[in-house]
């Protein structure tokens, strides 16, 4: 008897470990493939991005009231501006993102976000502990032809992100969170994070689905801005 429970508790064991396993290479396989293009689609240049045009000089009275604007300067300075977005659009030079080497685990917020979001799909939500640390391997993406990637890492905290020139050093940061499925696996959602400086990012929700037995994204959501 005793031999039998110790097989049965042995058995279970071992089907956790290659389910938890499964989820792992699930997610491992899901990041490798759609990683560019979930960087492509929530990453902002700041070329661009952080980048506002000139706000025209008011000109007041003697009372302190605003009469007009001065609108010659203005025409000037915004004509510039213009001028220099259609050449930061054209700048075909490689953008430098700072990746988060972890896929880290949700805040209890971003949880409660992809649970509200599987139950306007009505799926239920696969709640199989996934707690094994998956690391994003940047070495693969190394030839790609519009990014260059480093770890966030290579930019510690308080080091200087600019250029002597003003330019950025690096084109912000992405970090992806563990994916929550849905109980069938045929719907995972996770998040996705781009932030910049100074002290600003983006938050999104990436849904993703199993279509002929490939993984694509099938929405992005954006869910904070600060």
């Amino acid at each position: 008897m005793r031999k039998t429970i110790f097989t049965l508790i042995i058995s279970f064991t071992i089907l956790s470990c290659e389910k938890k396993n499964s989820i792992v290479d699930i997610e491992k396989e899901i990041i490798t493939n759609l990683f560019v293009e979930m960087v492509d689609s929530i990453h902002k240049d700041p070329r661009i991005y952080l980048t506002f045009p000139p706000n025209p000089d008011l000109i007041y009275d003697q009372k302190g009231n605003q009469i007009g604007i001065d609108s010659t300067e203005y025409k000037i300075e915004i004509i510039k501006y213009n001028s220099d977005e259609e050449l930061r659009k054209k700048d075909t030079s490689k953008l430098v993102i700072g990746v988060s080497e972890k896929i880290y685990k949700q805040s209890e917020y971003e949880y409660k976000s992809i649970k509200s979001y599987f139950k306007t799909l009505k799926l239920q939500v696969d709640t199989t502990s996934n707690s094994i640390e998956n690391k994003i391997d940047l070495e693969q993406f190394k030839n790609n032809n519009k990014f260059r990637f480093k770890y966030l890492s290579e930019f510690p905290d308080g080091s200087n992100i600019l250029n002597n020139d003003g330019t950025f050093k690096f084109s912000g940061g992405i970090a992806f969170s563990k994916i929550i499925f849905d109980k069938r696996k045929q719907i995972g959602i996770l998040c996705g994070n781009y932030l910049c400086e100074p002290r600003c990012g983006i938050g999104y929700l990436i849904i993703i689905e199993k279509t002929n037995k490939k993984w694509k994204i099938k929405k992005i959501e954006r869910t904070w801005q600060s």
